[in-house]
């Protein structure tokens, strides 16, 4: 029975060429090294590939000499690894430091025990001065009774003598009694002395237990502290490493698929590359063969397994810093790199692409848009036609449409960014190498400099791609009165770059005032693309109230009414635009008529604006607006 060679490797130490980051996908290529294949069959197989790869994607390619791939096989089976394995500093179960508590808490207690040399000294002298003086006491006591001994002899020698103390009797006794009396004045002296110090030392001793009570005190404040210290950052450690482990937790599959490469390999024919695409993963390093070496002639083989995967890609991100002092913008363009699989791709180069991207959504406060405003007769009969006119013009439709269209024109987040929980924030505009960009039919590429390695995490990284200065940027305003009384700035900006700009949201700032996000549209090399900045409050509007009265020429007999419809609109520049004349497009309209009983002509000319009327009824002026000028139209 013909034998198979096999060899297995897990996907997390396969090697990792290269990775293309498309808007929703990633496609990844790993590659395996040296592989020791023998006549024969043979089995390579891959295991830990992550849940999310698509297994129809998977494609495999060998530049072994004679190996044939005849078969991949693909399943998916519970995740073998065990987490606490893989991750030994995030187990649950920790040691603790009661081994350190426990010997800091007996050095506490045997430092408590200690004295200071100071306090040991002291005692030391103590000890001798009571020796000392027990030992003065006692010789002066010695003396005292000498004295009351030679007194006694005295007296009894005069009691029981017949013949008196006389010469040299009273001359010894004399002598004796002087010479311990001397004596005993001298030994109380020293107890004296003695007692002098002893009282000297034990106030001494007072001071220095107080002092050494005060630096034991000192020192248990400082351990109090330092144990406080190291509790807290104990616990900092523990809610980092519960941090940590959660993290990755999030990322551990529950179960992951495993790919079984068919390899026959015939010593004695010599072939070409052969490759074969499936469904599955593969991984690189350090092989486990189930086989014993053979002496039979092998060959070293090199497979590369590509493979498409969800949960990961890119997204662009703007950073547009408008001054209209110069009329220029600097924009920042960043990628925003997204890995939720399973898998960590290390010390590969990232490439990303914009085929297939996707669509962001609206923006908030735009520019209103005139639909046509139709009128028509009221049936025969109906009273205060003039009234109902009025409440036509004032309860429009249109207005009521714009109002849910602007409600509804919200920019929110995206799915994806709630849970990635991105990173927009203003980032250092510091020094940075720029990504290398390469423009392929409808799709750009942008490869990344140097190796990079992209973990699973929740959160995504920011990689920043190129600074922009973008010359000659028009602003101007739009304002449609009727809606809104204020106008709003529009930049319009050219794409004066090599490659296109592709959708995404930007942050915008204008004369150094950030003023939030919105989303940059798809502008190709030199196209034109526009943003709005919102209404400028410098502009000041009034729209008058209308004003209708009857007009002459008409006939209650003939059922003819004539109405002349006027309404005023007052704008003032107060220094828009750093002072400068301003061009503002205003926007207006005049009904059209459904009813061929009913028409509506324009009376007069619109002041010095140049104006023009479209077929829907939309009149728009252009008005250059000089600072601090006041300017009246009549409609």
């Amino acid at each position: 029975m013909e034998t198979v060679n096999r060899v297995e490797y897990r996907v997390r130490d396969l090697n990792t060429r290269s990775v293309i980051l498309f808007p929703k996908q990633a496609q990844v290529v790993r590659e395996m090294t040296a592989i020791n294949l023998k006549p024969g069959t043979n089995e390579v197989t891959v295991i830990g590939l992550s849940p999310t790869i698509e297994q129809d994607s998977i494609k495999v390619e060998s530049n072994g000499s004679s190996a044939i791939i005849t078969n991949i096989a693909v399943k998916s089976s519970p995740n073998p690894d065990i987490f606490e394995e893989i991750y030994p500093e995030l187990g649950r179960h920790q040691p603790d430091c009661d081994g350190d508590n426990e010997s800091e808490s007996d050095s506490d207690s045997n430092s408590g025990q200690e004295q200071s040399p100071e306090v040991s000294d002291v005692q030391r002298r103590l000890r001798e001065i009571r020796d000392e003086l027990e030992m003065a006491t006692e010789s002066v006591d010695s003396a005292t009774s000498c004295l009351e001994l030679l007194e006694s002899y005295a007296t009894a020698q005069r009691e029981y003598c017949s013949a008196p103390y006389l010469g040299e009797e009273v001359e010894t006794y004399e002598s004796l009694r002087h010479q311990l009396f001397v004596e005993r004045v001298k030994r109380e002296k020293v107890r004296s002395g003695l007692r002098e110090q002893l009282d000297k030392l034990q106030r001494q001793q007072v001071k220095e237990k107080a002092k050494e009570q005060k630096a034991k005190k000192e020192v248990r404040q400082e351990r109090e502290q330092k144990k406080s210290l190291k509790r807290k950052r104990d616990q900092e450690r523990h809610e980092e490493q519960g941090r940590v482990r959660r993290e990755r937790e999030n990322f551990w599959p529950r179960y992951c698929y495993s790919v079984c490469i068919t390899i026959e390999y015939d010593c004695n024919t010599q072939l070409s590359f052969r490759s074969i695409s499936e469904t599955d993963t593969m991984q690189a390093s350090s092989p486990m063969s189930t086989e014993a070496d053979t002496v039979a002639p092998s060959s070293i083989c090199d497979l590369a397994l590509s493979y498409v995967t969800s949960c990961a890609g890119w997204a662009p991100i703007y950073d547009l810093q408008l001054s209209t002092t110069d009329s220029t913008a600097i924009l920042f363009f960043n990628a925003k790199l997204i890995n939720t699989t399973s898998e960590t791709w290390s010390n590969c180069k990232v490439v990303l692409s914009s085929a297939t991207q996707a669509l962001f959504g609206g923006l908030d406060n735009v520019t209103p848009t005139l639909k046509t405003w139709k009128i028509k007769l009221s049936p025969k009969g109906s009273s205060d036609k003039q009234n109902q006119l009025l409440t036509d013009l004032a309860k429009s439709r249109q207005y009521i449409d714009w109002m849910a269209f602007k409600k509804s024109n919200i920019v929110n987040k995206p799915r994806g960014e709630m849970f990635m929980n991105a990173d927009l924030h203003n980032s250092a505009l510091g020094e940075f190498e720029e990504s290398l960009i390469a423009e392929t039919g409808s799709a750009t590429s942008y490869d990344l400099p140097d190796l990079k390695t992209l973990l699973p995490r929740s959160t995504s990284s920011k990689h920043r791609m190129a600074r922009l200065t973008l010359p000659d940027v028009k602003f101007s305003y739009i304002a449609v009165a009727k809606y809104r009384a204020g106008a709003n700035l529009k930049a319009t900006i050219m794409n004066t770059s090599k490659n296109a700009f592709l959708q995404g949201p930007v942050g915008l700032t204008l004369d150094g005032r950030f003023l939030g996000h919105t989303v940059l549209p798809h502008c190709s090399a030199g196209c034109v693309f526009s943003l709005d900045l919102g209404v400028d409050p410098a502009i000041k509007m009034i729209y008058g109230e209308p004003a209708i009265r009857e007009a002459e020429g008409a006939s209650v007999q003939k059922e003819r009414y004539n109405y002349l419809y006027s309404r005023t609109l007052t704008l003032q520049n107060n220094q828009a635009l750093a002072g400068k004349p301003v061009p503002i497009l205003v926007r207006d309209q005049i009904p059209v008529s459904e009813d061929d009983r009913l028409t509506v002509k324009v009376e007069k000319d619109w002041d010095k604006a140049t104006a023009t009327c479209k077929e829907d009824g939309e009149v728009n002026w252009h008005v250059t607006l000089d600072a601090y000028v006041v300017e009246h139209w009549d409609s």
